[in-house]
């Protein structure tokens, strides 16, 4: 897995929401102009809040001296004290406790008994609070937006609901702040107020940046920036900037990004934005630290922390500190990295109730001292860091974010299990590392049957018809805004009830090993620097293994995908992956059937075609493929408590019209485009075959009559094996919109299009489940769990699932189809009737591309 600190550091971007930035989405009222002499005290205030109300607080501020000094010779003590108040957001230099105390001290003024005042000074201090101590800025914007309700100040009480929701994040509520963050989003656009949409946009990006959704961040990141560019009253979108910086970082536009961070410094050069400056300084050193300048990286960093140290901006020194030890424990100086790390712990005391950054710091601690030999210390630090975690998964707003939390958070785990195992304390190890890997699954496997089908909500039928209008829409201009619509539409939609269970208690070993059979072996990657693992367990006995260094071994992995890709075989490069995965692994040699738990870049690794002195894997084992060992168990023991089967064989191929001029025909598409939805001739024959092949009954949908609204109703029968014969859509940026790609239905209820959220919501009743089409076994990875659809039908209960790594060819695809299917009926366990069926493409002479992507998921042991 890749060790990253961009997520949480990301997550700065609520937390460093710079003075400046802050500050300006929160004046009392929209600004009218008042009746009043020009140059009076009353106008220079009116220009003033106009100007901040914008954001453009350093403009306001020389404004609201000139209006203090008027008011002050009237003898108006209240208007003094609103002055006074708001010319503290643009200085970012100003020690922020101290300027906390100083404003709470305000309150008591007899000026403060002024509504607007009082209101103003509630407002600045939640600016600052905001930047130092979630849980306090919380409770002020809680009063902010009490007293603009009261005044009838609804946009900024609008605004005051964001900020709660920015909060609520920073302390771990992502579903609070999910849904205040995009409330605050909606109102804002329907106010008409571009600064506060630019904002929440930008707020929302930060969020997604800060869970590693680099890609659909940038979707509300240039929402942002294209309302400031409309907008050119609007102050410049900094937070949107910084926060596009850092997700061009975790896309590896590196380029893109180090040139938007150097625009951004000198933009701030000689200016007082202190807390500007320290993000970009910090996304900066990260990537000068991708680039391997590891002596900028510093340099980078250590400004930024000079910076938050000047500022007293705790959250900051938290934060930068973690970033810097971790530079300097990868450069191996460990008396630098303990020193900057109990320097970020240590400011986080001041901040006790942020949990984000805590787990990670935590953990690099321990690693720093389990580096230097105290494993004592550590432990106690790594199951600290765990507890912390699991409090704020539990929190998570929707299964997407708890992945996505899970991947961020992964390397706590991994960095314990990797302890663990050098103390040989393989069960603890295996314990701690089943708490991530596979839990949605898992915690599915165990609960989903007690979650009853439901009717599609509003919100679910809205989304089916936005799917339905970008099909049908070849207009680029349409298509844009649809994908916009589809957008907010998804990012609204409540979690599943599943968000709030938890898999409590993961497989033991002699759980794993009383389950396995003679002839398996289990093998659970983890992939870290600078050294990998593997945790071999057999029903005997259990070992673990030191491997070479993840981001060596993903790039060898990349590099034998694009060989496969390209038609051709690469042996040389497929015994370095062997070398390096299986021949350090002695069970392999004894062992003929192997479970392999992957991480990261090996989700998309075919194990089958990796090469052993000459030959491939597959001609002496089997290869089957598991979210994790609990999901191995579980399922085990579910394909032992199968219920009578109604129906045995349930067939469908939509595409199935005569063939157009392409060749060969590939079962994949870009993206929701009717014209991309070509025939695949193949298809209807292959279902056919199949239904011959089984027993009696069956169900049969081809063409016209393979729709979505007939698959869902169908999938509820109890049955031995449902094959999708489809195209397929692998959507990485955002999973959940992954998708098997049914007939259209004119004037149905569904969108043809069957994604992956919807998938998860079905109740599934079979032993196996076969995704004859492209990609199925492709999402997002290195992460902790991979988002696609073959693990939303393992969710949804389908014992096995056989899925695909790579484009399919029509008609090679048909051929090893039907030969699995012929084993299957001969009884043949499931992943001994695929291995049949891809020796026999390989027995012809065919390279890896024909046989190598399609693998088996789940129970491999059922026959049929």
């Amino acid at each position: 897995m890749r060790i990253l600190r961009i997520g949480k550091r990301i997550a700065l971007v609520f937390l460093i929401l710079t003075c400046a930035l802050t500050g300006a989405y929160y004046y009392a009222v929209t600004p009218h102009r008042p009746r009043v002499p020009v140059g009076s005290a009353e106008d220079l205030l009116f220009r003033a809040d106009t100007l901040a109300w914008n954001d453009r607080w350093d403009e306001a501020a020389p404004l609201y001296k000139q209006a203090e000094a008027l008011f002050r010779a009237q003898g108006n003590q209240s208007r003094v004290l609103y002055a006074a108040v708001s010319q503290i957001p643009p200085n970012e230099s100003v020690d922020i406790p101290a300027t906390i105390w100083s404003l709470t001290t305000d309150l008591t003024h007899p000026g403060a008994t002024e509504p607007e005042t009082r209101l103003r000074i509630l407002t600045v201090r939640g600016i600052l609070q905001t930047n130092q101590d979630a849980a306090q800025a919380h409770a002020t914007w809680e009063e902010v937006e009490r007293l603009a309700r009261t005044l009838h100040h609804y946009e900024l009480a609008t605004r005051a609901v964001g900020e709660q929701g920015i909060a609520a994040f920073i302390l771990g509520d992502a579903l609070t702040a999910k849904k205040q963050v995009l409330l605050a989003w909606g109102l804002a656009k329907a106010e008409k107020d571009p600064a506060a949409s630019i904002r929440y946009a930008s707020a929302f990006g930060a969020g997604l940046v800060a869970v590693g959704r680099y890609g659909e961040a940038m979707t509300p990141l240039n929402e942002a920036i294209k309302i400031a560019q409309a907008h050119p009253e609007v102050a410049f979108p900094t937070l949107a900037i910084n926060t596009k910086i850092d997700a061009l970082a975790g896309l590896h536009r590196d380029k893109e990004g180090l040139q938007l961070a150097n625009d951004s410094l000198s933009r701030l050069g000689g200016t007082q934005f202190d807390g500007q400056r320290t993000q970009a300084y910090l996304s900066r050193g990260r990537i000068h630290s991708d680039l391997g300048d590891q002596g900028a990286a510093i340099s980078d960093y250590q400004t930024a922390l000079d910076l938050a140290n000047h500022m007293h901006n705790y959250r900051g020194l938290t934060d930068v500190g973690g970033t810097l030890a971790q530079t300097y424990l990868d450069s191996g100086d460990l008396g630098a990295a303990l020193s900057a790390i109990n320097a970020a712990v240590q400011a986080n005391t001041n901040i006790p109730n942020e949990l984000y950054l805590a787990p990670a710091n935590l953990a690099l601690k321990a690693k720093i001292v389990d580096k230097m030999g105290n494993s004592k210390e550590a432990d106690g630090l790594f199951r600290e860091n765990i507890a912390l975690v699991d409090a704020m998964i539990q929190r998570a707003s929707t299964v997407s974010v708890e992945r996505q939390l899970l991947a961020e958070m992964s390397d706590i785990y991994s960095a314990y299990f990797a302890s663990l195992c050098e103390q040989s304390r393989y069960d603890d190890a295996l314990q701690v590392l089943e708490k991530v890997r596979g839990r949605l699954e898992a915690e599915a496997l165990e609960h989903h049957s007690s979650q009853p089908p439901h009717a599609p909500t509003a919100q679910e039928q809205e989304l089916t018809r936005l799917n339905i209008a970008l099909i049908n829409t070849d207009d680029p201009k349409k298509r844009d805004d649809l994908m916009d619509a589809i957008y907010r539409m998804e990012i609204n939609l409540w979690p599943s009830k599943l968000t709030a269970v938890s898999i409590t208690h993961p497989v033991t070993l002699a759980q794993l090993r009383h389950v396995l059979s003679r002839d398996q072996v289990l093998i659970e990657y983890v992939l870290a620097k600078p050294r990998s693992y593997a945790l071999a367990v057999t029903r005997a006995a259990v070992h673990a293994y030191s491997l070479s260094s993840g981001p060596e071994i993903e790039s060898e992995v990349k590099k034998y995908r694009d060989a496969i890709h390209s038609k051709a075989a690469d042996p040389t490069l497929a015994q370095t992956l062997f070398t390096e995965l299986l021949s350090p692994i002695h069970e392999y040699s004894t062992q003929k059937d192997l479970i392999i738990v992957p991480d990261g870049q090996l989700h998309l690794l075919p194990f089958s075609a990796l090469v052993s002195q000459g030959s491939y894997v597959l001609t002496s084992h089997t290869v089957d493929i598991e979210p994790s060992s609990t999901a191995f168990e579980i399922l085990n023991r579910h394909s032992e408590e199968k219920e009578q089967i109604q129906m045995q064989y349930i067939g469908i191929a939509a595409w199935t019209q005569a063939p157009d001029t392409r060749n060969p025909i590939q079962r994949a598409i870009n993206g929701p485009d009717r014209s991309q939805f070509v025939a695949l001739p193949h298809s209807e024959a292959e279902v056919e075959t199949i239904a011959h092949i089984l027993p009696q009954p069956n169900a049969i949908l081809l063409g016209d009559k393979a729709t979505e609204t007939r698959f869902k109703q169908l999938s509820t029968e109890s049955t031995d094996v449902i094959h999708l014969a489809l195209h397929g859509y692998a959507d990485v940026d955002y999973p959940d919109r992954s998708a098997l790609i049914f007939a259209p239905e004119p004037n149905g209820s569904d969108d043809g299009m069957l994604q992956v959220r919807e998938i998860r919501d079905l109740h599934i009743r079979a032993k196996l489940v076969t995704l004859s089409a492209c990609d199925t076994g492709v999402g997002p990875v290195g992460e902790a769990e991979v988002a696609n659809v073959v693990n939303a039908f393992i969710e949804a209960g389908a014992d096995s699932v056989v899925s695909t790594l790579w484009d399919l060819d029509d008609e090679a695809t048909k051929h090893l189809m039907t030969t699995f299917y012929s084993q299957l009926a001969s009884h043949q366990r499931k992943v001994d009737a695929l291995r049949s069926a891809q020796l026999d493409l390989l027995n012809q002479g065919l390279p890896p591309y024909f046989w190598a992507g399609v693998q088996i998921v789940g129970d491999p042991s059922g026959s049929i």
